[in-house]
């Protein structure tokens, strides 16, 4: 498997009330300061849908529907990104999430608004940030995420690490 996108993976009505619940002007969404550590500058808003095996967030309940659609058999992170606009691009640097998944782990992206950052993968793939869309790829391959510099206040994604469900 290298790297697929999906574009308008989530129902419409279903999607725009998860981005609304994450990054309506009306929500006071829980965000944790973070510093990106990939060899790279910089910091990032994030918050924990899912870790140590156990959901930690509010919205959890909520997602339940896209990790069925996922078909995902077991979890191994969820988490909310949030980078702030820049004046140029920041490419952050390249990483796995997971350094001692297991071989069949995946990882997902889910891109929660749109704007001009991206992930850029090892492979020479670039998958531009557009709202509803959702890139899959083996947790075992490099990327690197970015800010963004256009009109758009942030970029928003949701980092999906997980297993697939053997059928």
């Amino acid at each position: 498997m290298s790297v697929v996108v999906q574009d308008n993976f989530l129902d419409k009505e279903y999607f725009e009330g998860l981005q609304d619940e994450i990054i309506g002007e009306l929500n006071h969404f829980p965000w944790r300061f973070s510093m990106i550590t990939y060899d790279s500058v910089g910091y990032q808003m994030v918050h924990p849908v899912y870790e140590n095996g156990n959901g930690c967030s509010k919205i959890y309940n909520k997602l339940i529907p896209f990790f069925e659609k996922l078909d995902a058999y077991s979890l191994q992170r969820v988490k909310i990104n949030l980078l702030k606009r820049e004046e140029k691009i920041i490419e952050h640097g390249m990483h796995i999430d997971i350094a001692y998944a297991p071989e069949n782990a995946l990882t997902s992206i889910l891109y929660i608004n749109t704007n001009n950052g991206y992930t850029k993968f090892e492979n020479g793939d670039k998958v531009e940030s557009v709202e509803n869309r959702l890139v899959t790829f083996p947790n075992s391959l490099r990327h690197a995420g970015s800010t963004n510099n256009c009109d758009a206040m942030y970029r928003c994604v949701m980092n999906i690490n997980w297993i697939k469900r053997n059928k």
